[in-house]
C-alpha cells in the first residue's frame, strides 16, 4: 500500500511538473516570435491571435501538438519550456486558421503540418547550430508554403479568405475608434503602415492589433521598441526616397521584415550599441531590395514572402560576424538573456569587470617584494621587438640593489633568490652553463644567459633569463604548476648586475619577440600599504609582490557543491531563517541556491579572489544582498587595501528612472553602480583567526549618489559568522547558525 501511495504521489508530481512546463512553453512560444520570454508580451500576443477565434484556436492546437510530439519522442524539456520547439508552430497554426474555415479536415491538416513544423524545427536547429546560427522562422516558411502549394489537390481543404475579424462583429467601436484616432495624428499613413506591419506578424492586419503589440513590446523592452520604430522608418524612408513601389509594403504589410530585422540585429543577436543601430542603416536597405526582388519572383508562383527577407538578411549578417578577425564595436551576444536591455547591461558590466581578463592567468615569477628595475619600453634594453619585458631586482630603503661595497654578485639582494613558475605549463627549453658576470661586465655572446622557457598554451610562452648557473631544478618536458621553484636568480648573459628578466612570447625560441601580457593579480607597495592590481602590468620603479592568500578567508569563501549554509536573519522587526545550498551546473558553473526565495547567485573562486558573476531571482532576498555585499573579496588579508568593482544598475534606481535610462542606454549611460571593498580589522595581522571586512555599494545618477548599501562581514572559525547590512533606513543582521 505504501509503495502504491508513493507511486501515486510521484505520478501526480510528474503531471504537475509537465503541466507547469507546458504552460511556460505555451506563453514562450508566442513571446519567442519577438525574441522574448516576457509573459506580459506573450499574453498580449495570445489576445491578439484570438481577434480571429479560428486563428487563435489553431495556434493553440499547433503548440499543443508540437509539445506532445516533443514529449513522445523525449526531446529536450528545457527547449519545450523556452518555446523554442513551438514558436514556429504557433505562426503556422495562426496562418492556417486565418485562411481556412475551422473544420474537421482543417484539424487533420493542422495536426499534420504541426508535426512537420516540429521536425523541420529540429532539423534546422541542429544543422544551423553547427555553424552557430539560429533557425529563426525558416520552419514556418517551409511549412506554410507546403500548405499553400499542397492543399489545392485536396478538395476538403477549401481555401477561404475571411472578410471580418471575429471581434469586429462584437466590438466594431474598438477597431474603428483606433483607426479614427490614428488618422488624426501627424504622419498618420506612416503610423498605419507601422502598426499594421506589427499586426501582420500574427496575421492581424488592423491598427488595434498593431497598437497592442507595440505596447507589449514597449513593456518588454524599451530598446526593442525603439529598434522596431527605427528599423521600420529606415525601410519606409528608403522606399520613399528611392521612389519604390509602396504596394509591395502594403501587400500583407510585409514591412514587418524591417521590424523583426531591427530587433534581431539591433538588440538580440548583437549587443545593443551605437554601432548596432548604425548597422541597421545598411542592413534594412538590403531587406528592401530583397523584398522587391523576391516579391517579383514569388508572385510568379503565387507564394507570399512572409518573413523570408528577414531570415536571409539576419543569417547573412550573423554568419559574416562570426568569422571576423576581431570583434570591435559590434559584439555578438554569447549568453542570451532574451532582453535587449539585459544583453546590453550585462555585456558592458562584464566588459567593465572582466574586459582585461586573460585565458591564462600569470602571477609574478618571484617570492616576496621585488623592484621593477626596467619596465615595458625601458631605456636600457627593452626596445623594439623586445620592448614588452620586465626586469626585477630588490632595493633597500636607500634605493640600492646591493649591500656595500657591491663589488660581488653575492652582495646583491636578489642574487641566489628563488625564481618561480608564473603559471602551470611545460618546460620546453633550458639553457644552462653560463657563468655569472663580474659586476659591470656583460656577456654579449650569451645574451640571455641561463634561461628557462615554459609553454602555457598555444602561442603563449614565458621566458626567465639571467639565472644562476647550475641552479635550474627542472628539465625539458617537466610539468610545472604556479609557484614551483624553477631556479635561482643570477647575473648571467647581458647582465651587468644580478636581476631577473621576464617576458611573454609566442614561440619557444630563446630569442623570440615579446608581446604585452598582464599579470592576473599582484600588489604594489605604497607608503601606507598596498594597491591591488587586476590584470595589469607593473610599472618601472614599482615594488611588487604576489598576493599571499590566507586559509581563513580561502576556506570561508570556498563553497563546495553539496554544502549547506543556514542563516538567521533579523531586521525590520522580524526574524527568519534561510537555507542556502551550493550546486554545480553541467558546464561546471558553481552557484548558491536559496531554498526560500528560489534565487541563484553564480560565483567563481580562483584561489586569489572570490567574486560573483550573475544573479537570477528575487532581488529582495538576502541572497541578493549577499551577492552585492561580497561581490568581490580578496582572499588574502592586507589591512587598508581596497578593491573596486562595477555592479548592474537594476538594484539602485527606481523603475521609472531605469526605464527612462533604457531608451538612451545604447548611446550613453548616465546611471552607474559601484562596489568598494576594504579590510577593517583582524585579531592578528600576520596570522588572523578573525577578520572583518567592509563593503559599500552605491548608485550614481550622473555624479549624484542615489542609494547606498553598507556591509560588514565577520569571518571566524573559517566561515562567514555574521553579516550586517545597512541602508538609509534599515539594518539587517544575519548570523550563521550551522
Amino acid at each position: 500500500m505504501e509503495n502504491d501511495n508513493l507511486k501515486n504521489k510521484l505520478n501526480a508530481k510528474n503531471v504537475v511538473e509537465v503541466l507547469k512546463l507546458s504552460g511556460e512553453g505555451f506563453l514562450n512560444s508566442y513571446a519567442q516570435v519577438f525574441f522574448s520570454k516576457d509573459k506580459v508580451l506573450a499574453t498580449v500576443l495570445v489576445l491578439v491571435s484570438f481577434f480571429d477565434f479560428g486563428a487563435g484556436l489553431s495556434g493553440v492546437i499547433a503548440i499543443l501538438i508540437g509539445q506532445l510530439t516533443a514529449y513522445l519522442f523525449n526531446f529536450n524539456r528545457e527547449y519545450i519550456r523556452d518555446g523554442m520547439y513551438t514558436y514556429n508552430s504557433v505562426m503556422v497554426g495562426i496562418a492556417v486558421g486565418i485562411f481556412y474555415e475551422f473544420t474537421l479536415p482543417l484539424l487533420t491538416l493542422l495536426i499534420i503540418i504541426s508535426i512537420l513544423t516540429f521536425f523541420l524545427t529540429i532539423w534546422f536547429s541542429v544543422s544551423l547550430a553547427k555553424k552557430g546560427l539560429p533557425f529563426l522562422s525558416i520552419p514556418f516558411l517551409i511549412a506554410i508554403w507546403v500548405v499553400i502549394l499542397g492543399t489545392d489537390n485536396f478538395s476538403a481543404f477549401a481555401l477561404k479568405q475571411k472578410e471580418l475579424l471575429s471581434l469586429v462583429k462584437y466590438f466594431p467601436e474598438a477597431f474603428n475608434g483606433t483607426t479614427d484616432f490614428i488618422g488624426q495624428l501627424p504622419f498618420a499613413n506612416v503610423i498605419y503602415l507601422y502598426l499594421r506591419s506589427l499586426g501582420a506578424i500574427f496575421f492581424q492586419y488592423n491598427d488595434l492589433a498593431g497598437l497592442l503589440i507595440a505596447i507589449g513590446i514597449l513593456f518588454y523592452s524599451r530598446i526593442g521598441f525603439v529598434l522596431s520604430i527605427f528599423g521600420f522608418l529606415i525601410g519606409y524612408l528608403f522606399y520613399y526616397f528611392m521612389e519604390g513601389d509602396f504596394s509591395q509594403l502594403v501587400y500583407s504589410y510585409i514591412g514587418f521584415n524591417f521590424i523583426l530585422t531591427a530587433i534581431a540585429l539591433g538588440g538580440f543577436f548583437l549587443v545593443p550599441s551605437r554601432r548596432s543601430f548604425v548597422l541597421l542603416l545598411f542592413t534594412i536597405p538590403i531587406i528592401a531590395l530583397l523584398l522587391s526582388s523576391l516579391h517579383t519572383l514569388f508572385s510568379y508562383f503565387e507564394l507570399p514572402l512572409y518573413s523570408l527577407p528577414f531570415n536571409l538578411a539576419v543569417l547573412l549578417l550573423l554568419s559574416s560576424m562570426a568569422v571576423r578577425m576581431k570583434a570591435k564595436g559590434l559584439f555578438l551576444v554569447t549568453v542570451q538573456q532574451y532582453s535587449p536591455e539585459k544583453n546590453h547591461y550585462k555585456f558592458y558590466n562584464s566588459m567593465d569587470r572582466f574586459g582585461s581578463d586573460t585565458y591564462y592567468h600569470l602571477s609574478l615569477p618571484i617570492m616576496g617584494e621585488w623592484n621593477v628595475s626596467q619596465g615595458y619600453n625601458g631605456d636600457i634594453t627593452h626596445k623594439k621587438e623586445w620592448r614588452h619585458a620586465l626586469d626585477f631586482d630588490i632595493r633597500d630603503e636607500e634605493d640600492q640593489s646591493y649591500r656595500k661595497p657591491g663589488n660581488h654578485v653575492e652582495e646583491y639582494y636578489c642574487y641566489d633568490l628563488p625564481v618561480i613558475a608564473p603559471a602551470k605549463g611545460t618546460i620546453v627549453e633550458i639553457v644552462d652553463g653560463v657563468k655569472d658576470n663580474l659586476i659591470g661586465e656583460v656577456d654579449l655572446k650569451n645574451n640571455w644567459g641561463n634561461v628557462i622557457i615554459i609553454k602555457h598554451g598555444d602561442f603563449i610562452y614565458t621566458k626567465l633569463s639571467h639565472l644562476k648557473i647550475d641552479t635550474i631544478k627542472v628539465k625539458v618536458g617537466d610539468a610545472v604548476k604556479k609557484g614551483d621553484v624553477l631556479a635561482f636568480s643570477g647575473s648571467s648573459g647581458r647582465s651587468p648586475e644580478p636581476h631577473l628578466h621576464f617576458q611573454v612570447q609566442a614561440t619557444a625560441h630563446v630569442g623570440s619577440k615579446t608581446f604585452a601580457y598582464p599579470f592576473s593579480y599582484y600588489l604594489s607597495k605604497e607608503e601606507d600599504g598596498f594597491t591591488f592590481h587586476s590584470f595589469d602590468v607593473p610599472k618601472e620603479g614599482e615594488i611588487v609582490r604576489n598576493v599571499a592568500t590566507h586559509k581563513l578567508l580561502s576556506k570561508a569563501f570556498t563553497f563546495t557543491p553539496g554544502e549547506i549554509m543556514n542563516f538567521k536573519i533579523e531586521g525590520d522587526g522580524s526574524v527568519k531563517n534561510v537555507k542556502w545550498e551550493v550546486f554545480t551546473t553541467v558546464a561546471n558553473q558553481t552557484y548558491i541556491y536559496c531554498h526560500e526565495s528560489k534565487s541563484t547567485a553564480y560565483f567563481i573562486n580562483n584561489g586569489t579572489v572570490f567574486y560573483f558573476t550573475d544573479f537570477y531571482g528575487d532581488k529582495s532576498s538576502f541572497l541578493h544582498s549577499f551577492y552585492l555585499g561580497a561581490h568581490k573579496v580578496l582572499l588574502g588579508y592586507y589591512k587598508g587595501i581596497e578593491l573596486k568593482d562595477k555592479l548592474l544598475i537594476d538594484s539602485f534606481f527606481s523603475p521609472v528612472v531605469k526605464i527612462i535610462h533604457d531608451f538612451t542606454a545604447p548611446f550613453f549611460h548616465y546611471l552607474s553602480a559601484n562596489y568598494r571593498f576594504t579590510f577593517s580589522e583582524a585579531d592578528d595581522e600576520h596570522n588572523p583567526s578573525k577578520v572583518v571586512f567592509n563593503s559599500a555599494c552605491s548608485g550614481k545618477l550622473f555624479t549624484r549618489e542615489s542609494k547606498k548599501m553598507d556591509f560588514e562581514f565577520t569571518i571566524e572559525d573559517q566561515r562567514i559568522s555574521t553579516i550586517v547590512m545597512k541602508t538609509n533606513d534599515t539594518k539587517i543582521i544575519a548570523k550563521c547558525i550551522d
